[in-house]
């Protein structure tokens, strides 16, 4: 009786650590996942890995998104294909010798800014809550009355869009929402996100919007005011002046309602319209 005994001990023993250890697996692979191992990236994905971090990223802060393609980091996504593009216009850009081009993209660090952006249109789709539509279409008003470059509408063809417009629901992600930077081959970021999981009813609608102008701004190339890339374009003052004034950009990493209402009153500080004008008004 003691043998047996001992013999299914032994086998439940290993029975678990057996398990415990495909569970230490499970979470390493998770934890790889978590940090770009990679071996779980392509090719082009690596490429854009290594020129985030050259250009001052933490591998650690970026977060591979296989299914959007895209690298996370807060609430930008940076497209797998970045690097390969922004390769490829190079080359075409030295074969002109010179010559500008109509759609000609200017470069701040990581920041590609697209400045024939004229007639973008987006499209909403069906899990974006229906009652942030209207700071969803101030949010596009306002940009399409800073610049005549720049010109957002809405499409009900989802085929046409040239950004989906949509939402995801997590409690442990702090952002409120996400979009997707130009990849660089002359199109706007494909896609903007709210997080529903937020408490978007107990901020005022201007903040809303505000935000929405914050994610478009993504959408057409805009980085961050008080982080380096941000703090490059020429003319403005700069990403240790954007840490220190909460209202000094619509793009600050931390979004404040500041100037901005519910009217056809626009919001846009002297920085915001340096940055415009520097990418939107230049041909």
């Amino acid at each position: 009786m003691f043998k047996h005994k001992f013999t299914f001990n032994s086998l439940l023993a290993t029975f678990l650590i057996c398990f415990l250890c495909i569970s230490c697996q499970n979470e390493d692979l998770n934890q790889d996942d978590l940090n770009q191992a990679d071996q779980t990236l392509s090719k082009e994905a690596k490429a854009t890995l290594n020129y985030l971090v050259d250009h001052g990223y933490s591998s650690k802060d970026l977060k591979a998104n296989s299914k959007d393609k895209t690298f996370v980091f807060d609430d930008i996504a940076f497209p797998f294909d970045l690097k390969a593009n922004l390769d490829k216009n190079r080359i075409e850009e030295e074969k002109e010798e010179g010559i500008q081009s109509k759609n000609q993209w200017y470069y701040v660090g990581s920041g590609v800014f697209y400045s024939n952006s004229s007639n973008i249109e987006y499209y909403v789709e069906r899990n974006f809550p229906r009652r942030f539509e209207y700071e969803l279409s101030w949010a596009a008003y306002h940009w399409s009355r800073v610049s005549p470059n720049i010109n957002f509408r809405r499409t009900y063809t989802r085929s046409r869009a040239d950004i989906l417009i949509g939402s995801w629901y997590s409690t442990s992600d702090r952002a409120w929402a996400r979009a997707a930077l130009p990849s660089g081959n002359g199109n706007v970021g494909s896609w903007m996100n709210m997080n529903t999981a937020k408490d978007f009813d107990g901020q005022a609608s201007a903040g809303t919007m505000a935000l929405f102008i914050h994610e478009f701004g993504h959408n057409l190339g805009y980085l961050h005011s008080d982080q380096t890339e941000g703090g490059l374009i020429p003319g403005t003052r700069g990403a240790a002046y954007h840490q220190r004034n909460n209202c000094g950009s619509v793009m600050k990493s931390s979004v404040y309602t500041c100037n901005w209402r519910i009217s056809s009153t626009p919001g846009w500080t002297y920085d915001d319209r340096i940055a415009i004008r520097w990418a939107y008004n230049t041909y």
